[in-house]
């Protein structure tokens, strides 16, 4: 059966509790069989964890500004820009500038 998750003023989701992250928070918006919604807000200053996995996932700036880390580039992106992370290439998310940084995660189910 489908869900429907409102967003609140504060950030979060009605029915869908935040998680902490190493940097900030985390929402798992839909957990379905075929794919996973997330959401993250990173605070400002900090940065995901520097990682990589054996899945690929696409990433959509919702909230502030970011410079992303992918194999070795980087990139400063914004609200609306699109990310690509392909299998097992080394990545991170750092909020730059005064504002918390947001962005969906699209990933395969666990």
């Amino acid at each position: 059966m489908g869900a429907v998750h409102r967003r609140r003023e504060d950030g979060t989701w009605d029915g869908v509790a935040p998680r902490p992250y190493e940097a900030g928070r985390r929402h798992e918006l839909i957990d379905g069989p075929s794919y996973r919604v997330r959401y993250f807000e990173v605070p400002p200053g900090e940065r995901t964890v520097l990682e990589r996995h054996a899945h690929d996932h696409g990433v959509v700036i919702q909230r502030g500004a970011a410079l992303v880390t992918l194999g070795d580039e980087q990139h400063e992106l914004g609200p609306g820009d699109v990310v690509y992370v392909a299998p097992d290439e080394l990545h991170c998310f750092e909020a730059l500038g005064s504002e918390p940084l947001g962005f969906l995660c699209v990933a395969p189910p666990r």
